[in-house]
């Protein structure tokens, strides 16, 4: 308490301050509060960011695609598997057209700015994980990574982390259409994986798994790229894709 005197009147003041009891109250208060909510917004925040990198890759690969099919005289770059159509089922387009494979991806693969090349023998050590999250392997086994009958495999970090992989053609049959591997944070950060920050891009039509109700396996999750473009739930259609996440 103080006293401030002047000629008229005197006026007596008292300060008022928290007691040590009211401010750890407090405190614990908005701790509680934060506990509660920090998680839920860490969790939207990270959905953000699949969310973002996946437009944003998924826009860099199809405008790449469009130019190497005008170079190379399609139209759209769905009819670049054309390049693959008559070989017969379980025919590989790599084998059977090695020049004109590789002409194609040394052309698709300039559409972008690459920091650098990661061989297939060092992605072998790194592992990813399928939709379901119960099974997991070798990052070196994902199509377009994967150098069986591709000469141009492996994987190509851009300039802002992102991994991208050649252009495939695993040809069975009419269904399979062309694929490429992308990561949009690069194999060095998490989660790697598919239908979070690791997506198959593919023009094709045959049977994309991608369910957390299935059973792990490396085929679960290589259909979650349709279902992310179109935000829906691959286990209910009537719930979006990203906000299931």
């Amino acid at each position: 308490m103080f006293t401030i005197i002047n000629k008229r009147k005197t006026i007596v003041m008292k300060s008022f301050a928290f007691t040590l009891a009211e401010v750890l109250i407090t405190l614990g208060i908005i701790g509680v509060v934060a506990a509660m909510t920090l998680p839920t917004l860490m969790h939207e925040h990270k959905i953000r960011q699949y969310k973002t990198g996946f437009w944003r890759t998924s826009s860099l690969i199809q405008s790449a695609l469009k130019e190497t099919a005008n170079d190379f005289g399609y139209d759209n770059y769905e009819d670049l598997y054309y390049i693959c159509g008559d070989l017969p089922s379980m025919g590989n387009c790599a084998t059977e057209n090695a020049e004109l494979f590789k002409e194609l991806n040394d052309d698709f693969l300039s559409k972008f700015k690459v920091m650098n090349t990661v061989p297939r023998s060092k992605l072998w050590a790194m592992k990813f994980k399928d939709f379901s999250g119960k099974y997991s392997t070798s990052y070196s086994e994902l199509y377009g990574v994967t150098t069986w009958n591709n000469p141009s495999g492996g994987g190509r970090i851009l300039i802002d982390g992102t991994l991208i992989s050649s252009i495939d053609f695993y040809h069975h049959g009419q269904y399979d259409g062309l694929s490429i591997t992308f990561d949009t944070n690069g194999p060095y950060k998490g989660p790697n994986q598919y239908g979070r920050d690791l997506f198959l891009f593919n023009v094709g039509h045959w049977y994309k798994l991608c369910s957390e109700k299935a059973g792990g396996s490396i085929f679960n999750g290589r259909g979650c790229y349709d279902y992310a473009k179109r935000d829906v739930n691959p286990d209910d259609k009537n719930k979006g894709y990203w906000r299931s996440l």
